[in-house]
C-alpha cells in the first residue's frame, strides 16, 4: 500500500512539475521517502508568493530584533560590570536562578509521571485535564497571582509561602510547567507503544519499562522542556509581584528600579536577563538540532 502510494505522489509531482525546470531540481531522487521537504532560497525570488512570504517574514523577524538591539545600545558594558557587581543585583540574580531551579526539579519530579499518564492512557475527563494543564499559559498572571495569594491567605499568616522564597517557587511553578508536561508528553507520544509491549513480554515490569526504556528515550524532550519551563521561571514577573515582592527576583527588581529610579537604572539589569535567556534559547535550539538527527538515523 505504501509502495503504490509513492508511485502515485512521485507521478503527479513529475506531472505537476515537468514545465518548471527549477522546482523539479528538487523532486527526491530515490522516491518520497528521500523527498527534502525543504525548497532552495534562491525559488523564493523567482515568484511573487515567495516575496510575498520574505516581506512578511522580515517584518516578524524586526519585530523581535529592533527593540532587542535597542535595548543592547542603550547601555554601555562598563554599566553591565557595576551592576554586576551591585550586591542586591547580585543576590536577586541567584535567588531568581535557585528558585527557578527548584521549581524546575519539582517540575520534572511532578511533571514526567503525569505526562506519561496523559500520553499513554485513556480515563474520564482527560480532556479536561489536558485542557486544565495549559490554563496557566492563556490566564493572565497577574490573576495566577492573585489566585495563589487567595489561596496561601485562608491558611493565615503563620507558616505560609507569601513573602517567602518557597512562594516564588511555587509561582514559578505555576505558570511554567506545562511547558515542561507538553513537550514531555509530546515526546513519549512519539514511542511507539510496541516497544513497551516487547519489554513487558520480556519480563520487564511497568516501572521497570518506564524508567528503563521510556525515560531515556525522551531524554531530548525532558532536557528541552526543563530549559524551557527554568527559562520562563526567571522571567516571570505577574504572579511574583504579587504573591511575593520581597525578596525580589531579577523582574521584580527591574521593575523597582524603573519606577524608583528610571530606565537608564533598569536597562543593564535587564540586559543580564536578556542574555540568560538568549543563552537558554541556544541551548534549546541544540537540543533540538541533535534531535532531529538522531530521528532521522534511527531505524525507527
Amino acid at each position: 500500500m505504501l509502495a503504490k502510494y509513492e508511485e502515485e505522489v512521485n507521478a503527479w509531482l513529475f506531472t505537476t512539475t515537468r514545465n518548471t525546470a527549477h522546482v523539479r531540481k528538487t523532486l527526491p531522487p530515490f522516491g518520497l521517502r528521500h523527498f527534502n521537504h525543504t525548497l532552495p532560497g534562491d525559488v523564493l525570488m523567482k515568484s511573487a508568493f515567495g516575496k510575498l512570504l520574505i516581506v512578511f517574514s522580515s517584518v516578524c523577524v524586526l519585530t523581535v530584533i529592533v527593540p532587542l538591539v535597542s535595548l543592547l545600545l542603550g547601555t554601555s558594558p562598563l554599566s553591565i560590570w557595576s551592576v554586576l557587581l551591585d550586591g542586591e543585583v547580585a543576590r536577586s540574580i541567584t535567588l531568581t536562578f535557585f528558585c527557578a531551579l527548584v521549581a524546575t526539579v519539582l517540575g520534572i519530579i511532578a511533571g514526567t509521571p503525569f505526562a506519561y499518564l496523559l500520553s499513554r492512557y485513556d480515563f474520564p475527563a482527560k480532556r479536561l485535564i489536558q485542557g486544565l494543564v495549559d490554563i496557566p499559559l492563556v490566564i493572565p498572571h497577574p490573576v495566577a497571582g492573585i489566585a495563589l495569594l487567595l489561596t496561601f491567605s485562608s491558611l493565615g499568616s503563620e507558616g505560609t509561602p507569601i513573602g517567602h522564597w518557597t512562594g516564588i517557587v511555587i509561582a514559578m511553578f505555576f505558570v511554567s510547567s506545562p511547558l515542561l508536561i507538553n513537550s514531555l508528553q509530546e515526546g513519549f507520544s512519539n514511542i511507539p507503544i510496541e516497544m513497551e509491549w516487547t519489554a513487558r513480554t520480556l519480563g520487564q515490569s511497568s516501572a521497570r519499562t518506564f524508567f528503563r526504556v521510556n525515560l531515556p528515550l525522551v531524554r531530548n524532550s525532558l532536557l528541552a522542556g526543563a530549559l524551557m519551563m527554568w527559562a520562563r521561571s526567571i522571567s516571570e514577573f505577574g504572579a511574583i509581584v504579587i504573591l511575593v515582592y520581597h525578596p525580589r527576583v531579577v523582574s521584580v527588581l527591574i521593575y523597582d528600579r524603573f519606577t524608583s529610579y528610571g530606565l537608564g537604572a533598569a536597562v543593564p539589569v535587564a540586559v543580564i536577563l536578556v542574555g540568560a535567556s538568549i543563552s537558554v534559547l541556544i541551548c534549546l535550539r541544540v537540543i533540538q538540532r541533535r534531535s532531529r538527527w538522531v530521528a532521522g538515523s534511527s531505524w525507527l
